[in-house]
């Protein structure tokens, strides 16, 4: 089960790196979950990855030996805690874990996706929101990235994704029956 571990944000890395080396157990695995984006650097395009929950790390941990991880978490000169609902230690949900297991993959990155816009819609055609159907809250085409939220620990919470709108189609070149199945496709909530 995935648990959550709260740190400072920009420490991502950082901290991940401290309890796989101090405080994991060989099976007890400590991941950041990465953001794949797009950056323009001197007019050319390269790919980075970031946290995609700042200020949070993962820790894929057997339910018996949490207790016991987050004794060991504690007992480290870390200002690290597991994540807790009503003071008990909380994991994720089992539908969020799955969800974002699908999304990052066994590499724990959410690659960087692209799509077309038709008027408010966006078809996702490739990358790991491939098909997603959700709300985007912000859309910024010049820098390549779209805000949406997501569901950890039963909250929503705002994140950026790579997005890469690669053709742009409005609904007076199409006609009347454009064929596009709107159901299926993001919409566009703020622009």
């Amino acid at each position: 089960m995935w648990y959550v571990i709260q740190t400072m944000k920009g420490k991502e890395y950082k901290a991940a790196e401290e309890v796989r080396c101090d405080v994991a157990a060989e099976d007890e695995a400590v991941f950041v979950l990465e953001n794949e984006m797009e950056y323009k650097v001197n007019g050319g395009w390269i790919k980075d990855t970031n946290p995609f929950f700042p200020g949070y790390i993962f820790a894929d941990l057997n339910s018996d030996m949490v207790e016991d991880f987050d004794y060991r978490l504690r007992k480290e000169k870390h200002p690290l805690k597991l994540l807790r609902v009503d003071d008990i230690i909380t994991p994720i949900r089992p539908e969020e874990e799955e969800y974002l297991k699908r999304l990052g993959g066994e590499e724990h990155i959410v690659r960087n996706s692209e799509g077309y816009r038709v008027d408010d819609m966006i078809e996702i055609t490739s990358g790991s929101f491939k098909g997603w159907t959700g709300e985007i809250r912000k859309l910024d085409r010049h820098k390549r990235r779209a805000t949406i939220c997501v569901t950890m620990m039963g909250r929503e919470v705002e994140v950026n994704i790579g997005l890469e709108i690669v053709k742009f189609i409005s609904g007076d070149q199409l006609g009347g029956e454009d064929g596009f199945d709107r159901e299926n496709m993001a919409r566009i909530v703020k622009a």
